[in-house]
């Protein structure tokens, strides 16, 4: 296999990781949220927008790099 194959694996892993710790750290924040259910609500939405915009711009730069050859390290 070759070294760009190896990063990338590592890389799909990493961001696999990332997103099971933000949504495991998401369930435990709200557990223990010392808010009302609507202001626990209205937070989750926050942050769920807040996430799905900073996916996207990943994905983005993610397409990029992949098109024009260049894996981030």
């Amino acid at each position: 296999m070759s070294e760009n194959g190896k990063s990338g694996n590592v890389l799909a892993g990493l961001v696999v990781a990332s997103v099971v710790g933000a949504v495991v750290g998401a369930g435990v924040a709200l557990l223990f949220a010392p808010q009302s259910g609507r202001e626990s609500r209205d937070w989750l939405a926050r942050r769920t927008g807040e996430l799905k915009d900073r996916i996207a711009v990943a994905l983005e730069a993610s397409k990029d790099a992949v098109k024009n050859g260049v894996i981030p390290s």
